[in-house]
Order: C-alpha cells, then structure tokens, then sequence
C-alpha cells in the first residue's frame, strides 16, 4: 500500500486487518486497552513510529520505505 495517498487512521486499519485481529487483540500486541485502537482508526489519536513498528514487527508486516 502506497502509504502517502491515506491518512494515518486508514493506515493502522489496513494494517490490523491485514492480521485478522479484532481492535482488542491489535491492542493487546502492544499492552493497550480496546479502546486505544478505536481512537487510532478514528482519527482521534496518532500513534508513535516506535510502536507502530513494533506492531509490524509483532505481526509479520513488511515496511518497505524508497526514495522516488
């Protein structure tokens, strides 16, 4: 997915569909209430690189980054 073209909540919900986890469960890779993923898919919170790269590296997704 070419990240540039979404906004940072469709972003985290491509990616927790990609895992087949429900909101609680994508919450729960990184110790996070229900809630916390409800706020990232709906615009209300941001999410730190950090973790967003711990999310990938705990359910197997590939971030790929290259220069035009």
């Amino acid at each position: 997915v070419n990240c540039n073209k979404y906004e940072t909540k469709e972003i985290i919900k491509f990616m927790r569909d990609c895992t087949e986890k429900t909101q609680a469960q994508f919450a729960r890779d990184l110790n996070r209430q229900r809630g916390w993923c409800a706020k990232l898919e709906g615009g209300v919170t941001n999410i730190s690189l950090k973790d967003f790269l711990e999310l990938a590296r705990i359910n197997d997704i590939e971030i790929i980054m290259r220069k035009k």
